[in-house]
């Protein structure tokens, strides 16, 4: 195994916390003097899946750095082609870009996983498990004899893939949680009378409960909390809907809908702001939480994956609680408690939390660590051939959903 190298083998777009930390764990490997390499591909015109989205090409080079990026142009035969063709797709990027022997952390796409087992002789494999999710479990029981080891979230995903797959060795599942870029804190005055509230994610209410943010402000306003609530993220059909909640219930002058904002734009909001609030129904380890703290910003989120794992930390006292999934009465009284706790001291709990468990530096030492523990192999290349008939299988099944998806898009 090739020391002080890593590389990283992800999917064309930035979907969230997954892909965001896989661009800045890379960017802050390379700062730190490793061999970095970057696999993924690049839309020759956005995904039907797109939606708006970033690429991930986008997302590593907005600004500059070492990582070694290998990609290749793809189009919708990529897209909707065979699950054959885009494994060979992407192992050929693989062998082209990445030495023998380099470590291998795998995004939360089973095409991406499936590539990369393929090519198990060439490489060793770290799947990382993301989220408290069935995606996750089914994944790491499929690759169990494949995947070199295991890196989950949080405590709840590594119990749970343990007793799912039992015949992985504890010794190859080890516990990381993904890290941040601790930003400068600002001491923004937030002493207006008015509770400030922030959502940071999608608009969603698969696994993120959006709905239950209008429920939780129509709570707070029937009794007579004064309030502000932004809610920063998108959504398509589940915004729409909330929105329209809002202004049914009158909430028009106390919550805004920023859309999606830049990094810096979030963390000005974050650091004015008193209180997050996540009302998720599973998580793994939310990214939002963790820049939420290292703003200085109090938290109150579900007791769920990730989140509880830090409910009884000694610093939780002074910044964080937590509440059942769907008790938005519970909510609003935890909110109110960490409202309650003084600016300074709240701010103060909640970067030092942010820093002893968040840190980027602390991530890459723990990841370090766990892929040391890989037992030492030969690694060797593999051929990597598509039949015509495969080739040609691929195209023709591309063309029908290419078609299909143009036709659906215009009613």
């Amino acid at each position: 195994m090739r020391k002080n190298a890593i590389a990283f083998f992800c999917h064309a777009y930035h979907r969230g916390g997954v892909t965001r930390w896989m661009a800045d764990a890379a960017m802050a490997y390379a700062a730190n003097g490793y061999e970095v390499y970057f696999v993924t591909v690049e839309p020759e015109q956005e995904f039907f899946s797109g939606q708006g989205r970033e690429t991930m090409m986008q997302l590593l080079t907005k600004a500059p750095n070492k990582v070694n990026i290998g990609s290749v142009k793809v189009g919708r035969e990529f897209e909707f082609g065979t699950p054959a063709y885009v494994a060979y797709v992407y192992k050929k990027l693989l062998l082209a870009n990445i030495p023998l022997g380099t470590p291998i952390i795998l995004s939360d796409d089973s095409t991406v996983w499936a590539a990369a087992a393929a090519l198990h002789q060439s490489y060793p494999l770290v799947g990382v498990l993301h989220a408290d999710e069935p995606h996750y479990y089914h994944l790491a029981k499929q690759y169990k004899d494949i995947v070199d080891i295991f890196v989950c979230v949080s405590d709840r995903v590594s119990i749970t893939v343990k007793e799912r797959s039992p015949q992985i060795n504890s010794g190859r599942v080890f516990v990381v949680p993904c890290g941040i870029q601790l930003p400068p804190v600002h001491k923004t005055n937030t002493q207006t009378g008015i509770l400030q509230l922030v959502y940071v994610g999608r608009i969603t209410d698969y696994q993120k409960r959006t709905s239950d943010l209008a429920k939780v402000a129509v709570a707070l306003k029937n009794k007579n909390i004064p309030f502000y609530l932004n809610i920063i993220g998108d959504g398509l059909e589940t915004k729409v809907e909330l929105e329209k909640t809002v202004i049914a219930e009158g909430l028009q002058g106390q919550i805004t809908f920023t859309g999606w904002l830049s990094q810096a734009k979030v963390h000005e909001y974050l650091c004015a702001a008193d209180v997050m609030i996540l009302m998720s129904d599973f998580e793994g380890m939310p990214i939002a939480m963790m820049e939420g703290l290292a703003s200085g910003c109090g938290f109150v989120g579900t007791r769920v994956s990730g989140i509880e794992d830090y409910e009884y930390h000694p610093l939780a006292k002074d910044c964080f609680a937590v509440f059942a999934v769907g008790d938005i009465g519970g909510a609003v009284d935890k909110i109110q408690k960490v409202a309650a706790i003084a600016p300074g001291i709240r701010r103060v709990a909640a970067r030092k939390l942010a820093e002893e468990q968040f840190s980027m530096a602390t991530c890459l030492a723990n990841y370090n660590n766990a892929i040391a523990t890989i037992p030492g192999r030969k690694y060797s290349s593999v051929s990597n051939e598509l039949p015509v008939t495969d080739l040609v299988k691929s195209r023709f099944t591309s063309m029908l959903r290419t078609a299909k998806m143009t036709i659906a898009k215009k009613q």
